[in-house]
């Protein structure tokens, strides 16, 4: 019986692995998560939608979604964080209420191009990721997490946990209404790393 000597497959570009960095300190240790080696590389990619409006006496709603297209054959997006929030220009925020929804494919109405952005500012890589955002709901798809929002920032850290592989999409929407006169907006954005 042979030995496998080999266990990753280190024969070519689209076969990188970013694995947790750590030193040979003991005491005090450092570590790095698997991002800041994809960072390095060049392969850390951000994508950010915002959408708001000024309600009237009776109130509405605001929504903005974002989809990650995975439309590479061999690679792969590694969900680093999602963010976003609600800004809300009133002081009764009893008559706030929000929701943020994370979607395993999904489809949008009238989506706009939105240009990836490498993390590493010296890096000239391009994402192989087809981003769109729109200022409406996600339709379709199954949803992996639904969560209520309250006024402000919300940072979800998923560190390459959720995976987008070739073929498949990625959606995320962030949605708030009033019930009373107000100006409202959401904000969402996106961390991965592609390898």
């Amino acid at each position: 019986m042979g030995t496998n000597e080999h266990i990753f497959n280190d024969s070519g570009a689209n076969n990188t692995i970013y694995s947790q960095v750590t030193n040979s300190i003991t005491s005090p240790s450092a570590v790095a998560p698997p991002s800041y080696s994809a960072s390095l590389a060049g392969n850390v990619y951000s994508a950010f939608t915002t959408n708001s409006a000024s309600l009237g006496l009776l109130g509405g709603s605001v929504i903005t979604s974002l989809r990650l297209n995975n439309s590479s054959p061999t690679n792969s997006a590694y969900i680093i964080r999602v963010a976003g929030g609600v800004g809300v220009g009133l002081s009764l925020l009893s008559s706030l209420s929000a929701s943020y929804s994370i979607i395993n494919g999904g489809s949008q109405s009238s989506p706009s191009g939105v240009t990836p952005r490498n993390n590493n500012l010296g890096s000239s890589n391009t994402s192989v990721m087809s981003v769109s955002s729109s200022t409406s709901a996600i339709s379709g798809g199954t949803a992996i997490s639904t969560m209520p929002v309250v006024g402000g920032p919300f940072i979800i850290d998923f560190d390459g946990a959720i995976i987008v592989p070739p073929s498949t999409t990625l959606s995320l929407s962030m949605s708030a209404s009033l019930s009373v006169a107000g100006v409202l907006s959401v904000q969402t954005s996106v961390f991965w790393w592609e390898a």
